[in-house]
């Protein structure tokens, strides 16, 4: 079977109460009314800076989120 691929990036600074984008739902809706399967989510780090000693600390930034469905 041969795969094709998504990518997509998901904004972290625009997160609510939830933790996600308000839009987030209707988008991996979307996908998989389109027939993408989510297969993985990597978080985007900012960051890296040492904090009283206790050692380094970084900021999520972004997902990035990959799909795959069988290519027609």
């Amino acid at each position: 079977m041969t795969w094709e691929y998504k990518i997509i990036y998901i904004n972290a600074q625009k997160r609510t109460s939830t933790g996600l984008p308000d839009d987030i739902n209707i988008a991996f809706d979307m996908y998989g009314a389109e027939g993408w399967e989510l297969v993985r989510v990597e978080p985007k780090l900012h960051g890296g800076f040492m904090a009283f000693g206790f050692g380094s600390f970084h900021q999520t930034v972004g997902y990035i989120a990959f799909f795959k469905r069988p290519k027609a």
